[in-house]
């Protein structure tokens, strides 16, 4: 089933918080750091664990020159966390050789059926040549030829105390430059494995830890674009230990969102990620926030990569463990786009709208493993009025009551916990990775989920779902505040629909990751944003 409002494209704004907040700014807190679009385009560091980097200088780095290994982490995020020692390379006093089938073994063996990508390759020189050589950078291209969703190849070259007086890490990555591979000098950065905190003996979440599994919430990152009515919803993952956000919004705080967002008249003016991150750190006392004021438009995939996955400055650990990105603006090309990068990185994606006045509320939410259908496939409808119809969305949030974004924000709460406790590895005790994983077994193919708020929706918005499913009860009882979890089925072969430009239909949302070449520009066809 596809969606029944496409009459309906209309964004509105997302849903408000509630609860409150002290009314005086306190002092900037070190665990917010904001971020700039042109920062996050700069080359991110190479980071190693303290593991691998001790792994490191006490292989390659205490014997001589021309030895090294492969690097592995997980893709994307430029964190190494495993490193072999290639014992069996061929070497001699100024050249390395990779053990290229060695390595292939412990990469399909080892690494992979762990989770663990390969990164790139390090390897010692002789002391004082410090930099890749031009060997070196033909073989790299060689291996992003290969692997085009690998994003760059990290080539650090070691100076070995075996050859001169100190063991050094120099950082380089080779990277896709148009029709060639340049090379890029980076940082070096090493951090602690495990550094979050243990909430369970914090007086703060005494009470919930049976309610969540509060390791994978200290250790899960959620990106919100869009920072108006989605604070509440916000806030409470702070509750429920969430550990990192990422919020991103351009705006700042008008007297109009008094009324309707989680805002205060203390706070006009300021921009809206910044007093957002301050409700968030004094919920918690171990989250970090990172801000970026800016539209989703003046960010890459390649920056958004880096917020989703990545190490971020001032992180307690060195990538999260889980991530969920959240679609929360009232543009319907920003919310497609966040869509297309769900996709593309492969990390879960949640999203939620106001219609008309409040009188209903639609949440969406696309995750591999878990929905056959991407999100567009979900609101099909939706697409077809924008792109092809040519609508125009003229509809605000006059008119729209706080109960309207209460209820969206209450509704998406279930299904992003459920989203993150699916990282909790061993855990799969914990009462509440259990109820999790029922919830996601019973709506995973039911991705489209809409919410009745007024008993004449079918009159006042055209949309007779409810009362068809009112129609039904014979004891004349009457869907109010309903909600309906429709499945949805990916747009693809042996369906009525074409192929799904964004995920192509295959029913397994894996086969889009890596695969776009920019989220930018809406796909139309299958196939255009293959490499």
């Amino acid at each position: 089933m596809t969606s029944p409002i496409a009459h309906l494209p209309a964004l509105i704004r997302i849903g408000l918080a509630r609860g409150a907040r002290r009314p005086a700014a306190p002092t900037p807190s070190p665990r917010v750091r904001a971020l700039t679009p042109a920062a996050l385009t700069e080359p991110p560091p190479l980071v190693f664990t303290a593991e691998a980097f001790r792994a490191l200088r006490g292989t390659i780095g205490a014997q001589p020159a021309e030895t090294g290994g492969p690097l592995g982490g997980r893709r994307g995020s430029g964190v190494v966390e495993h490193f072999a020692v290639d014992r069996t390379a061929r070497r001699n006093s100024v050249q390395y050789y990779p053990d290229q089938p060695a390595v292939n073994e412990l990469l399909r063996e080892r690494w992979n059926p762990a989770g663990v990508n390969l990164l790139g390759f390090v390897h010692s020189h002789p002391y004082g040549a410090v930099r890749p050589s031009g060997q070196d950078l033909r073989y790299a291209a060689e291996i992003l030829d290969a692997i085009p969703e690998l994003d760059r190849l990290l080539l650090p070259i070691v100076q070995s105390s075996a050859d001169g007086p100190t063991f050094d890490v120099r950082g380089y990555a080779a990277v896709r430059k148009a029709r060639r591979v340049d090379l890029e000098d980076i940082p070096v950065q090493v951090v602690r494995a495990h550094g979050r905190p243990d909430l369970s003996a914090l007086p703060e979440f005494a009470r919930v830890q049976e309610a969540y599994h509060l390791p994978t919430m200290a250790a899960a990152r959620v990106i919100s674009v869009g920072c108006g009515g989605s604070a509440g919803f916000l806030a409470d993952l702070a509750r429920a230990g969430v550990g990192e956000f990422v919020l991103i919004d351009p705006d700042t705080i008008a007297a109009e969102n008094v009324g309707t967002q989680a805002v205060y008249r203390s706070d006009l003016g300021r921009p809206k990620v910044s007093a957002l991150a301050e409700v968030l750190i004094d919920i918690s006392p171990h989250a970090r926030v990172w801000t970026v004021q800016a539209s989703l438009d003046d960010l890459d995939d390649g920056a958004v990569r880096r917020l989703a996955v990545g190490w971020l400055p001032g992180s307690d650990g060195p990538r999260p463990a889980s991530t969920l990105l959240c679609a929360f603006t009232d543009a319907f090309a920003a919310q497609a786009r966040v869509a297309r990068l769900g996709l593309h990185l492969g990390v879960p994606v949640l999203g939620g709208i106001v219609y008309a006045e409040g009188r209903g509320v639609e949440l969406t939410f696309a995750a591999p493993g878990v929905t056959p259908a991407c999100i567009r496939c979900a609101q099909r409808s939706r697409y077809v009025a924008y792109l092809d119809q040519g609508y125009v969305n003229t509809v605000g949030s006059a008119g729209t009551p706080i109960a309207a974004t209460a209820r969206l924000n209450a509704l998406k709460l279930p299904v992003a916990l459920a989203l993150l406790h699916r990282s909790a590895g061993d855990a799969r005790e914990h009462p509440a990775v259990q109820r999790s994983a029922r919830l996601l077994e019973a709506i995973g193919e039911r991705n489209l989920v809409l919410a009745s708020l007024d008993p004449d929706i079918g009159a006042n918005l055209g949309l007779r779902l409810f009362e068809q499913l009112a129609g039904a009860d014979r004891h004349g009882r009457l869907a109010v505040d309903t909600t309906a979890w429709l499945r949805q089925e990916p747009d693809g072969p042996g369906r009525d629909y074409p192929r799904c430009p964004d995920c192509g239909g295959t029913g397994n949302l894996d086969d889009s990751m890596g695969r776009f070449v920019d989220t930018r520009p809406m796909p139309l066809t299958f196939g255009a944003h293959r490499r």
